[in-house]
């Protein structure tokens, strides 16, 4: 797959990446504060000068971040259709990427949809958020 940048901005070389991960940790801290939509757009602009296979990291929590902001605004299929998108590139970074357990958050994120889901689109906003996932690290990694 070729590396092309998005919107033609230059793509990061990795040691420009390692000196831009604080931003990816601040949308985890953000994220982990109920903070979903700012968690997103602190993550989209490091995401699009992100090469592969980062960006799909990269994107797969912008995705998790955008579900939860659907299920607060009450559009049901944006929910289901962000967890499952945000889980299926997870995947190929388990169990762990730039110190974060991404085994642990894909399982809490596969549980949280499934749950979702279970109740269906007329009962989903009586989903618990205590459910929603904390994105954890395997150890200190900041």
């Amino acid at each position: 797959m070729a590396q092309t940048p998005v919107r033609n901005q230059p793509l990061l070389t990795p040691p420009e990446l390692r000196v831009r991960l604080p931003e990816f940790y601040r949308a985890i801290d953000q994220f982990n504060d109920g903070y979903y939509f700012e968690s997103h757009e602190t993550l989209e602009e490091l995401w699009r000068v992100t090469p592969l296979p980062e960006r799909l990291l990269f994107q797969a929590v912008i995705q998790m971040a955008a579900a939860f902001v659907h299920i607060c605004r009450g559009k049901y299929p944006g929910t289901i259709y962000l967890l499952e998108a945000s889980a299926a590139k997870l995947r190929e970074f388990t169990p762990e990427r730039f110190g974060v357990d991404v085994a642990r958050l894909l399982a809490d994120i596969e549980r949280a949809r499934d749950e979702i889901a279970a109740l269906g689109e007329e009962h989903f906003l009586q989903w618990d958020a205590a459910g929603v996932p904390r994105i954890r690290f395997v150890q200190t990694a900041r």
